[in-house]
């Protein structure tokens, strides 16, 4: 074709000829080093794809982390109350501080003592705010995240405390006592009431006697820990198992001791069976409630927006802990081991730590450190679950890691401090009441499979050729609330399956 006959480049698109290039081998080459080439090629393609997983993978289990320890809140209703609002906390905190410091006692008798009091609480302020604004949300961001953050600061000075203590003698560690509180804290010997007298005398006068404030501690006491644990079978397990620890350390508290009726009828079937059940009905009217998390600014009527208000006192979801899995039956079984076990030290150091020192029972430092557990182990039930669940987590939150150095700091303190106190030790029961717990462990998770298939709670599935079992209302990840939040964030990173395969 003529040049003077081409098409207009305007009204055509240019094509580009491709000439074919001269073959560069050697005639002493040998062709079968080129398929070799293709083969490396398929090699380095299947190392990229593997990297590539690996990283997906990596950044996956860092986001389950981050929805464990860091909580985001995505649907944000007031957004005046999720500001930082540092430098307003910051010049409040320094005016207080300074009134404090300049108007504190100078020439007092007892100025020394009480500038030191105040000294102290103005630490622990300046450290909760800190806290508030530097600490990890964890896994719960209702009320608000500023509260759980508060209580992750608390526990850890509660924790830097049983670290200061460790290392005292017992003797200082009473002067402090008495210091803070002379006639409460600063008694020597501690009369305990005894419960196991004249056991054979039973009638219903009796028994209604013994409905005391400890009976009501011991029901509200059960329907906070069934908040917490969410499984009927567990919450039943440890309740016997703590009525047999109490038997066999009755040796070193004598006021373990009581009837077998008071520890059978009143503890056992009355006290923390109505708790139980009292927190499980609680667990599933949460359930089955449908929350309606609109923006408080979208709502017109007054009784709304109160009923809005008092909603973000309550869980944003309730999702049931399936302690009990078809899957990695070993590793399940011994994290529910060491969860109960766990469990039981909290319960003993509450009862060493008050003997030890001489603190009664009725003091409100056993009440507001009962509490303080029970706050941080809220969000720490919360991250053993995961942690012992969820495949793509590998380590622990810290809010449970505090938590566990919490328990292990009071068990050390009461070896410490009271060995002195107690006689020779039986070893045969303690052996006895640990088989007691390896044994009840198994028994708990085959009854808890063993119920949820009877339940109809599980379906029947294949993964890679085999049969397993899977409870209906948890994720394959076992994720519980977060599992909303890990979905949303992986079409944020843009994972697919396939990359965690």
């Amino acid at each position: 074709m003529d040049d003077d006959t081409l098409p207009d480049d305007s009204m055509t698109p240019r094509r580009r000829k491709i000439r074919p290039e001269p073959s560069q081998l050697h005639p002493e080459d040998r062709i079968g080093d080129a398929a070799t080439t293709e083969g490396e090629l398929d090699e380095e393609d299947e190392s990229e794809r593997r990297v590539r997983r690996n990283k997906s993978r990596r950044q996956l289990e860092r986001t389950h982390f981050q929805m464990v320890n860091e909580r985001v809140v995505e649907d944000i209703t007031v957004d005046f109350l999720y500001k930082p609002h540092t430098l307003t906390i910051l010049g409040v905190l320094v005016v207080f501080i300074s009134y404090k410091a300049f108007t504190g006692f100078t020439e007092a008798q007892n100025a020394t003592d009480r500038n030191v009091y105040d000294g102290l609480l103005g630490t622990l302020a300046l450290f909760l705010v800190v806290s508030a604004m530097a600490f990890p949300n964890g896994p719960f961001i209702r009320p608000h995240p500023v509260f759980w953050r508060i209580v992750f600061g608390v526990s850890v000075v509660y924790l830097m405390l049983l670290q200061f203590t460790l290392f005292q003698t017992y003797t200082d560690v009473k002067n402090v006592l008495t210091w803070l509180d002379p006639k409460g804290l600063g008694q020597e010997d501690l009369v305990e009431k005894e419960y196991a007298i004249n056991c054979s005398d039973v009638s219903l006068e009796r028994i209604w006697s013994h409905m005391d404030i400890f009976a009501v501690g011991h029901f509200t006491g059960w329907a906070m820990k069934a908040l917490l644990i969410r499984h009927g079978v567990l919450c039943w397990y440890i309740s016997i198992a703590w009525e047999l620890t109490e038997i066999v350390f009755t040796q070193l508290l004598p006021n373990f001791a009581e009837c077998w009726w008071d520890a059978i009828i009143l503890d056992v079937l009355i006290c923390n069976g109505l708790g139980i059940f009292a927190g499980l009905q609680v667990c599933k009217w949460l359930s089955m409630r449908n929350y309606h998390w609109e923006s408080i600014k979208n709502i017109t009527s007054h009784r709304a927006r109160f009923k809005r208000m008092v909603m973000q006192f309550t869980p944003e979801n309730m999702d049931d802990f399936d302690w009990g899995s078809f899957t990695q039956t070993i590793k399940r079984t011994m994290a529910v081991y060491v969860f109960v076990l766990i469990w039981l030290l909290t319960e003993l150091n509450t009862f060493f730590m008050k003997h030890v020192f001489s603190v009664d029972t009725k003091h409100p430092v056993v009440f507001w450190r009962l509490i303080l557990i029970a706050f941080i182990s809220a969000p720490s039930i919360r991250q053993f679950y995961l942690y012992a669940t969820d495949p793509l987590i590998k380590r622990l939150g810290m809010q449970c890691w505090v938590y566990l150095a919490v328990c292990a700091l009071e068990a050390a303190i009461c070896v410490k401090f009271g060995i002195h106190m107690f006689p020779r030790v039986a070893v045969t029961p303690i052996v006895v009441w640990i088989l007691f717990l390896i044994v009840g462990t198994f028994f708990c998770v085959w009854i808890s499979v063993w119920w949820a298939k009877k339940s109809s709670a599980t379906t029947e599935i294949t993964i890679d050729g085999e049969n397993c079992d899977i409870y209906l209302d948890s994720s394959h990840e076992n994720l519980g609330a977060i599992h909303d939040d890990v979905r949303r964030r992986r079409r944020d990173l843009g994972f697919s399956e396939s990359d965690l395969n």
